[in-house]
């Protein structure tokens, strides 16, 4: 097994620590004790805060969106967004610890502009995503939506990320699962549908 780098190890922590606690709730000697390290090596690595958290988002980010690759390959816009929704409950469910760009958004008045950058890009390509499964099952199962797909998936991205921090605060999934529904619902075949094409083909 590959031993991390101390820059690899800082890394990670500032993941969990920014997930669990928000930008401003560590401080690099927290950091510093977490891998063991004096904070004069932290700040060889990255001399600011601004630049630890950058990179942290872009880590986040990259990791992210290569769990949704297979995501993107299931062939059903409704497998899709089943496997979707499974991967936020994976990552929200049972943990102290929320998206960390969600968690960022809430302090997005603290990070540097770059930061604040790929985090907006981060939810763009999200809301993009959806909006891709719901643009599908409009073709594939003639869904009616009650807006464009692009404007459904901002609703609907903003409902999950919310979700997810109801979900610490409460201690309970009932919320994201709420939500995600909404998101099944939309990228499924209408039940009647499936009804009147199953009796026209046995016609």
């Amino acid at each position: 097994m590959k031993t991390q780098t101390v820059r690899e190890q800082l890394l990670e922590h500032t993941l969990v620590l920014i997930r669990r606690r928000g930008v401003n709730g560590f401080s690099y000697r927290d950091l510093a004790e977490l891998v063991g390290v004096k904070t004069s090596s932290i700040h060889y690595y990255f001399p600011s805060k601004d630049d630890l958290v950058l990179e942290a988002v872009k880590e986040y980010s990259a990791r992210v969106l290569e769990r949704m690759k297979a995501v993107d390959a299931l062939e059903s816009p409704q497998e899709q967004a089943r496997a979707y929704l499974e991967a936020l409950r994976t990552a929200a469910c049972g943990s102290d610890q929320i998206c960390l760009a969600g968690m960022l958004a809430n302090e997005a008045l603290s990070l540097s502009d770059d930061a604040q950058s790929v985090i907006r890009e981060f939810f763009r390509t999200q809301e993009l995503r959806l909006a891709k499964m719901l643009e599908r099952a409009q073709q594939q199962y003639g869904k009616v939506l009650p807006v464009p797909p692009l404007a459904l998936a901002q609703v609907i991205y903003a409902a999950l990320q919310s979700a997810v921090v109801s979900n610490r605060l409460f201690g309970s999934p009932e919320r994201l699962e709420a939500a995600g529904k909404l998101l099944v619902a939309y990228a499924s075949p209408d039940p009647v549908q499936v009804a009147r094409a199953e009796v026209a083909t046995a016609s």
